[in-house]
């Protein structure tokens, strides 16, 4: 009999009656779910729907879905055509962008292959196997190991794992901590490192209603784009793809979406979730709404000026929009009040459990290291912050930390840089990407303005960062006055494992030397005290739970791949049906509604060819499928396995679903793939895209 039987088997009357008065809402609901492939709901979807995808069938799906970066995507053709959103492209569309072309404003399209563009540093990857390494890993702890001394022996371990599986298979290897750590998977990747731009709409068709519309619902976008992979100069051979299905959806159609969910905190402790809503979400949103700031007075200097920002100004946005909705539900007491629930009844149930009660102690270890969080909640935002961290200094600091990282044993270093991550690293650091040294300058001067601000002057890591000036000064004598932005120059400094970083003059290496002492004391401070203890803890509980409810439930979101399904549907809101679909007539009632201006202001091709489009196309869509952020650019597809649509938003009832799902009003928001070819043939004149998919279809 195996633990966990003996476990179940042993449950005490009263335990069990507690377990089922909470097991409906603790089990997953018809359409709940981000589901790893190698344990997907056959059950649930038999049960449920009267299917059951046979392993050939989820085989095939998970080798036609691509991880680009923090999004999703999928093959669409034998020949390394890839489908994504904009949103998911529009860095690439940015860093390919000049003062002549705008390619995120005005859109692209390579009329031939020759015209395609590589995106620099741009990397897809395609999940080929999995494997639980969990006693691999947890065999590294000794008995007796301290909490901190237990992490450390796990990473070393999982550093081992992956350089292993690179050794042996040629594949990246990555572990993934499942359950809060109570498994441990490997993840092995085929990757693909030369991505080209193949065609992207114009802005303002792709993000039709901007941030007024982003993450409501109905929505009227042409969210998409095409980019190819390639292999020794050839567009890469890939078998398995999705057939484009030329008549989209249906009401009541079921669906599947195959994509890259970033974050979900749905097995995190109310403790933890009070701190999100207290301390961390503030924090995190006051923190945009000063970038956000900053970013739009730079970019009204002028047009260069607004056009380096127009992309990362889309991105906080985002993110500002997607927060507040997070911050809602956390706010919102019934969503807290359910949890709540639910963290009573299994803790009640492993207290009337004597083979259960050693896990009582892991929520109080939580609680332990909240409370530590909070006694050091400025040390952990500030001097933590990297200043201007996408930008030209967090590119500095990479290149500091490598020449020091790769010095020490593999499973000695940070992570980011172990022998199995490097090959990314050293692409990501030595791409030919621009670098927009004015808008460095401003961001850099933006967070240490905000850093001198909460930790006072007098602080030594402010007087590290400033070194006797003003934000505005230092920003202007490192940025400036570094030749980082150089490709050829980064190249030179990473050579002989970063030989020639530790004699190099470069201002804006001296300034990340000077603060990476406080960053790596702070970054340890957190892995003592919180990770460590945290994560253990989680593990504790997830086994807690598969004691007392089995194990039919899915893991948080890691950022890797995973099957979620639902129907297509419409739904409630306020004394009205929202439909599940809308079309091309939409579109045009929306935009002259609001006399075709600002936000709502058609695209130039979709003012200009309103005649040639059958207007009732189906445009946009809604499903009960289970996403979060980093799904965006996720394959939509039937029963048959077909592409039916592309995930590029969800709708406001859906924010919370970092905590919680609720399949009554909570909706993905989609691409119909009707539109998709509507959009290629009478808008774009995309004949060489629409004829690579025709015959990938048949």
């Amino acid at each position: 009999m195996s633990q966990k039987t003996k476990h179940r088997r042993s449950f005490s009357l009263a335990a069990m009656a507690v377990a089922f008065t909470v097991l409906a809402s603790t089990l997953p609901r018809a359409d709940e779910g981000m589901w790893t492939y190698d344990h997907p709901p056959l059950q649930l979807l038999q049960k449920e729907y009267g299917f059951t995808p046979t392993q050939a069938w989820l085989d095939h799906l998970r080798l036609a879905s691509v991880n680009i970066g923090g999004g999703s995507g999928s093959f669409v053709s034998p020949d390394g055509l890839i489908l994504t959103n904009h949103h998911v492209a529009r860095g690439y569309l940015q860093e390919l962008s000049t003062p002549e072309h705008n390619y995120v404003r005005n859109g692209f399209y390579a009329k031939t292959q020759a015209d395609e563009l590589r995106a620099p540093g741009a990397m897809v990857r395609v999940l080929r196997s999995m494997e639980d390494v969990t006693r691999e890993v947890e065999s590294a702890v000794k008995a007796g190991d301290t909490a901190v001394q237990a992490q450390k022996a796990r990473d070393a371990a999982i550093a081992r794992i992956e350089k292993t599986c690179e050794e042996k298979t040629g594949l990246r290897g990555e572990v993934v901590a499942l359950y809060g750590g109570a498994r441990y998977t490997l993840y092995r990747y085929k990757e693909y490192t030369d991505v080209r731009v193949v065609m992207a709409p114009e802005e303002k068709a792709a993000y039709f209603g901007g941030d007024s519309d982003n993450f409501y619902y109905p929505r009227y976008d042409l969210d998409f784009s095409f980019l190819r992979a390639y292999e020794n100069g050839k567009p890469a051979s890939t078998p398995d793809y999705l057939k484009l299905d030329p008549t989209g959806v249906t009401d009541g159609m079921l669906v599947f979406v195959s994509g890259n969910p970033g974050r979900t905190d749905r097995m995190d402790t109310l403790a933890q979730l009070m701190y999100f809503r207290n301390v961390s979400y503030p924090i995190m949103l006051e923190g945009l709404a000063g970038m956000d700031k900053a970013l739009t007075a730079y970019s009204k200097e002028g047009p260069s000026q607004a056009q380096e920002a127009q992309s990362i100004l889309f991105y906080i946005h985002n993110s500002i929009k997607a927060l507040t909705g997070e911050f809602d539900g956390l706010k919102d007491p019934d969503l807290m009040a359910e949890k709540a629930s639910q963290e009573k009844a299994l803790r009640e149930a492993v207290a009337k459990n004597p083979d259960l009660k050693h896990y009582e102690e892991a929520w109080r270890q939580v609680e332990q290291a909240v409370a530590w969080e909070r006694a050091h909640v400025n040390e952990i935002t500030y001097e933590s912050r990297v200043p201007d961290a996408f930008g030209l200094t967090g590119t500095a600091l990479s290149i500091l930390r490598y020449s020091e990282e790769v010095k020490k044993p593999d499973g000695e270093r940070l992570d980011g840089f172990h022998d199995a991550q490097i090959p990314g690293l050293m692409r990501r650091l030595k791409a030919p990407r621009p670098y927009y040294k004015g808008l460095d300058e401003a961001m850099l001067a933006h967070d240490l303005t905000v850093i001198a601000a909460k930790l006072g002057s007098a602080d030594p890591y402010v007087t590290a960062l400033l070194a006797g000036q003003t934000p505005e000064q230092r920003a202007k004598q490192v940025i400036g006055g570094s030749k980082l932005d150089d490709a050829a120059f980064r190249v030179s400094l990473l050579k002989d494992d970063g030989a020639g970083v530790k004699g190099s003059t470069d201002p804006l290496l001296a300034f990340v030397r000077a603060l990476d002492p406080t960053l790596r004391r702070v970054h340890q401070a957190l892995k003592d005290n919180v990770e460590a203890v945290v994560q253990p803890a989680l593990a504790q509980i997830a086994k807690a739970q598969f004691a007392v409810y089995g194990d039919k439930v899915y893991p948080d979101a890691t950022g890797t791949l995973r099957l979620a399904f639902g129907k297509v549907e419409g739904y409630p809101f306020d004394t009205t049906q929202v439909p599940y679909k809308t079309t091309f007539y939409g579109l045009y009632n929306r935009a002259y509604a609001f006399d075709n201006t600002g936000d709502f202001q058609l695209s130039k091709m979709e003012e200009a060819r309103l005649g040639q489009l059958d207007l009732k196309t189906p445009l946009d869509f809604v499903c009960a499928a289970d996403i979060t952020g980093g799904n965006s650019g996720s394959p939509i597809v039937d029963k048959d396995g077909k592409l039916v649509g592309l995930v590029f938003d969800g709708n406001p009832q859906s924010n919370p679903n970092t905590f919680v799902y609720s399949e009554k009003v909570a909706r993905c928001v989609a691409v119909d793939s009707p539109a998709i070819l509507e959009a290629l043939n009478k808008l774009y004149d995309a004949s060489r895209v629409v004829q690579e998919l025709a015959a990938a279809g048949k």
